[in-house]
């Protein structure tokens, strides 16, 4: 019987990408119920009736996952609704490039407030009533970008940092609770985060770099089914941390993790030569 079979799971930013595929391949996997949001009411009912399809029930809510006060709302209309949630993944997140001298305030706060802020407010309000029940699973979607740096996307490493420091706590924490938490780090993702993120990063003459940042991650990316997949043997098997696709930039994570120094030292030159800028297709 499949680890999934007749669980009730909750996927939050499941409107595209990686939720979105989360929430299909919970389906696949033998869910009974999967429960999705997004803020972007238009995407929830095309997934949710893609999950009925699938034979699963299924809902949707929008919900802006920034405000405290929407989660807990939503929080305590989800357990009234669905009575208990047994996967969790908390997804919901937003990109952004840039250097820090191109980096508002305004940015920080953003994609701290959605990628940080997001994932500390479903845990809050969802976990402690996981804890009651002593079982669960909880998938946090961080990034590769949060196991090791790459320069040109300050803000948004740092917030997938804070993620994996949130996760790597929580999951020895929780174990007292028979509850398993498992981190996912995307790596190059075909999917919306270009396109609905903030992409500052500028080229050479100043122009927005986020037309050949798309292209890259057109070009490059793999489907959301993939990490999606990767996430959900995470859970199965009780995997800490999961680089998904591992042969995009696990290389870097090994590197990082044998010798800092030598990474720093490395990335220094590619970053002054202007290496890691024509990768993306951008001018230097």
């Amino acid at each position: 019987m499949s680890f999934f079979q007749g669980k009730t799971a909750l996927v939050t930013g499941a409107g595209s990408g990686i939720g979105r595929a989360l929430a299909n391949e919970l389906a696949d996997a033998g869910c009974a119920r999967v429960v999705i949001t997004d803020i972007v009411e238009a995407r929830i009912g095309e997934v949710v009736e893609e999950l009925k399809r699938k034979g699963v029930q299924a809902g949707g809510y929008q919900v802006d996952h920034t405000s405290p006060e929407q989660v807990e709302a939503f929080c305590k209309r989800f357990f009234e609704e669905w009575g208990h949630v047994d996967v969790l993944c908390s997804n919901a997140g937003v990109g952004c490039g840039g250097r820090l001298e191109e980096m508002s305030l305004e940015d920080w706060k953003w994609v701290l407030d959605i990628n940080l802020w997001g994932a500390i407010y479903m845990m809050h309000f969802f976990v402690p009533e996981m804890m009651k029940r002593g079982q669960g699973s909880i998938l946090l979607t961080a990034s590769d970008a949060g196991l090791f740096s790459i320069p040109g996307m300050l803000a948004y490493q740092t917030s997938k940092h804070a993620v994996v420091g949130l996760g790597t706590t929580l999951r020895v924490e929780l174990s007292n609770h028979n509850i398993k938490l498992s981190m996912l780090c995307p790596a190059i993702i075909n999917t919306r985060i270009i396109a609905d993120g903030r992409i500052n990063l500028t080229d050479s003459s100043g122009e927005c770099a986020r037309g050949p940042v798309q292209d890259f991650y057109t070009k490059h990316g793999v489907d959301p089914s993939v990490p999606a997949k990767a996430g959900l043997r995470a859970l199965e098997k009780d995997i800490g941390i999961v680089i998904s696709p591992w042969s995009q930039t696990g290389w870097q994570y090994l590197l990082w993790r044998l010798s800092p120094q030598l990474y720093f030292g490395i990335f220094r030159f590619l970053w002054k030569k202007g290496f890691i800028h024509k990768m993306f297709g951008i001018e230097p």
